[in-house]
Formats: structure tokens, sequence, C-alpha cells
């Protein structure tokens, strides 16, 4: 992109003057684009560096990620407009209007220009890496090649949508879970800063002889209170040090997916949607006519668990010896044998992103099964380890009252 100043006449017969960013580099393809509506230019001049980086300032925007929802919406509008018999600018200027978001509505603008200029769609879409993700990309490109553009946006649309809903289905199935003993440690914090101290003190004014037990809850009482500010910002800063060490430091990523790995609930629940996510991108990306080599790679730099990461790329030294593709996921533990046997038919059978497809529905489907048994699988957990906590807590208030009833009875 580059920007030109210009003067010209609109068929109106005003004058109308400013700076234009066009997608050329010559000032005789800058004057056509701008005559295309019938207007005459004056004249156009190309803008110097100075004013070009001064311009590009003025106009920087933070590119945030469009939602997968929101593009599968998208392309899915796009694909129907081409199958209306719509052009393919017309589509993408039309389904970009409806979105109601003005950032996205100037990306696409940007784009339609560029192919205007003789760019084709898969070229300018790889430049809006924040719009249009890898794999779309390469959807697009064989959409080109074949034809069938209509088709594979609609390929593309559905693809998002099951990615979405790998990655949301995992989110809810974490939350949960951390909602539940987040919600516990609050309510047990509550329970020694404000409850406990009052039942304590009236025993103390009525001379009760205090158990073990309850003086372990009041030391451990005073302490929250006295410390309660500290314990929160401790907490806090522990979980946003660990926020941040996750995203910016590999070892402790790799650390830290290790470890979740381990765990039976959080292992479980990874492991699946990241076998999903695997084999569904595994799929597309044969399907779409790359080779095997670059669709590992391409796989390997979409997935964030480094475990997994760390795996793939070991599959992908595999396949450089030249070793098959089924012996090769064989080598890594990571993957289990029933999709080790789904690919070696595959690969057999020649019928490869069919089996890793199937795979990817049945990972879906285990997935979607996990988080509506989320409950019932935490509910003996929450129950056990709350009981505890609380009869601790109970018991060592009750103490002192039944040796209270006791002496009382005595007399």
């Amino acid at each position: 992109m580059n920007y030109f100043r210009y003067k010209l006449i609109e068929p109106t017969g005003e004058i109308s003057s400013g700076i234009a960013k066009l997608p050329y580099q010559e000032v005789t393809s800058a004057i056509s684009h701008l005559e295309r509506d019938g207007s005459t230019t004056v004249y156009v001049k190309k803008a110097g560096r100075a004013l070009s980086s001064l311009l590009e300032l003025a106009t920087f925007r933070f590119r945030r990620k469009m939602p997968r929802p929101f593009m599968a919406e998208f392309l899915n509008n796009i694909s129907m407009m081409l199958r209306s018999g719509m052009t393919l600018t017309t589509a993408l200027e039309e389904a970009a209007l409806s979105s109601e978001r003005p950032d996205f509505e100037q990306d696409i603008r940007d784009i339609i220009m560029s192919i205007q200029a003789g760019s084709s769609f898969s070229e300018a879409a790889d430049n809006y890496p924040h719009v249009f993700p890898k794999t779309v990309v390469h959807l697009i490109r064989l959409g080109e090649e074949t034809g069938k553009m209509d088709q594979t946006l609609m390929d593309a649309s559905g693809h998002l949508k099951r990615i979405h809903d790998i990655i949301s289905d995992t989110k809810q199935a974490l939350i949960y879970p951390s909602f539940v003993f987040l919600s516990m440690g609050g309510g047990l914090i509550f329970w020694f800063y404000y409850v406990v101290p009052k039942i304590i003190t009236l025993f103390q004014e009525m001379d009760v002889t205090l158990p073990t037990l309850t003086v372990i809850l009041l030391h451990v009482s005073r302490f929250v209170e006295t410390y309660i500010l500290l314990i929160l910002g401790v907490m806090i800063l522990t979980v946003g040090s660990m926020v941040l060490l996750y995203k910016g430091e590999r070892r402790f990523r790799r650390a830290a997916d290790g470890l979740l790995l381990r765990l039976p609930l959080s292992g479980t629940i990874i492991k699946t949607s990241t076998l999903a996510f695997v084999t569904e991108y595994f799929s597309l990306l044969l399907n779409v006519g790359i080779d095997i080599i670059q669709a590992m790679q391409i796989l390997k730099e979409s997935i964030r668990n480094e475990v997994f990461r760390e795996k793939l790329e070991e599959v992908k030294e595999g396949f450089s010896r030249g070793e098959g593709i089924a012996d090769s996921f064989k080598r890594v533990p990571v993957f289990p044998p029933f999709i080790v046997r789904m690919i070696n038919v595959g690969e057999q059978s020649g019928t490869l992103p069919e089996q890793l497809n199937y795979i990817a529905q049945d990972y879906r489907k285990r997935l979607s099964l996990l988080v509506a048994t989320m409950g019932k699988m935490i509910e003996p957990v929450v129950l056990i380890v709350a009981g505890a906590m609380f009869a601790v807590i109970v018991g060592g208030l009750f103490l002192p009252i039944y040796d209270l009833i006791t002496s009382v009875a005595g007399r």
C-alpha cells in the first residue's frame, strides 16, 4: 500500500482533493483507479517517505484478532452470495457492510482494492493474518485453483465453527472446576476472617476451656485476620505472575502444560480437546493439498500446548527421515493406539483425510460428553473436600459447646 496525493474533477463537476491509500506502485495505476467512476484527474503524485510515515503513524490502530464465530458467519455469507451469482468483490463488500465493525470493514476495503489492483484473493487475505487464519488462506487458494470458491469458503466456515466448539468446550470444562474450588477457598477465608473469631470470642468471654482443635482454629483465624490483605495480595501476585510467565516463558509453559496433563481431571480434558484439534486441523490441511511436512509445521504452530508441540515436532522429524505416517505417530506415546491404527488404515487405503476427520468427530463427541458430565464427575470430590474442611471447623466450634453443656449438667 502507498499514499497518493490527488486532485480530480468528479462526474458532477465538483473538484475534490485529498490523499488516498492504494495498492499500487505506479502513478498511472493510481490514476486508473481514481478515474474508474468517471472522474478526471487533474494531478496525482505519490507521497514521499516522510509524509507516508506520518500518515501511517496517524492512522495506526491495534489490530484485534477476529473471533472465529464472526469469521465463520462472514465466510458463510460470502459463500452464499457467490452461489447466487455475485462477483467476489461485491460479495466481500456486502458481507463487510453487514458486520457493523468499522475496523473490519476497512480491512475488507483494503483487500478489495488489492484484488482490483491484480492480486488474488488468497494473496490479499494472507496480508491480514488477524482476519484470515493460515488454514483459511490455504482453503481460499484451493478455491481459486479449482474454481470452487463458494464450496471452499463454506468448508472454511464449518472448520472455524468446529474449532470454536472445541476451544469453547475446553474452556467450559476447565472453568467449572476452577470456579468451584475458588468459591470454596473464598468461603473458607470468610469463615476464618468473620465467623470463627466471633464465636471463639464468645467462648473466651464465658471462660470456656478450649480444646486443642479449637485452639488451632483460633490461631488460624487470628493469622487470617492479621494478614488478610497480605494473603489476598500474595494470591493476586502469584496468579498474575503465573499468567505472565505462562505467556512469556516457554520453559515455564512447558512445565505447566506437563503438570496439567498429568493431573486426572485437567489431563483428560486437555488431552481430549488437543487430539480433537490436531486431527481436525491435520485432516483439513491434507484435504487442501498441503504436503505432509508443511501441514505438520502449520499444525505445530497452531497448537498452544508445549508438550504436544514437542511431540508434533518429533512426528515431523519422522516424516523427514522417510518414515511412514503411522510409524511416526506410533513413536510418540502421547497419541493413543486408536489414533495410530486409524491413521495406518487411512495411509494404507489412501483415505487419510477421511480417517482423520472421523477421529476428530469422535474426540469432539468425547469432549462434549465430558463437558456434559463434568458436574457429576466433580461433585464427589467437592463433597469430600468441602465436607472434610467444614467438618473440622464445625467440630472445633462445637467441642467447647459440648464441654460447656457437660459441665453445666454435671452441676
